[in-house]
């Protein structure tokens, strides 16, 4: 048997489907010839089933999958997303504080020097 597959809306699936039958090696006349005939109809039509109800399964099972992942998305990835980004602002805010405190402490007075202490005799 050969399956080609298709897609459909993005999801892949079995588009088609053939089967091959060897020759017979022996039992020819005509009532075994119409019954080979026969059931390579039958199972020509059952190999095309068979691929239509499982493209079918496939189609049907993708918006299930896809809520799933929807809801994995919304209920785990965007928190823990959010975390990350809230300790990442934070820890940026906390840099920029530092660095500005650092900065206002270098280019600033100081109280000592202001008021150097007096030598002592």
């Amino acid at each position: 048997m050969t399956m080609s597959y298709g897609i459909t809306t993005g999801i892949p699936h079995p588009a088609s489907a053939t089967r091959s039958i060897r020759a017979p090696v022996t039992w020819d006349g005509p009532t075994p010839t119409r019954t080979r005939r026969a059931h390579g109809a039958a199972l020509e039509a059952a190999v095309r089933h068979a691929a239509a109800a499982k493209a079918l399964r496939v189609v049907e099972a993708e918006p299930l999958a896809t809520r799933h992942r929807l809801c994995a998305i919304r209920d785990r990835w965007i928190p823990q997303l959010e975390q990350a980004l809230a300790e990442v602002t934070l820890a940026i805010e906390e840099q920029e504080l530092a660095d500005a405190t650092r900065l206002r402490m270098a280019t600033g007075p100081r109280p000592t020097d202001a008021n150097p202490p007096l030598p002592r005799t």
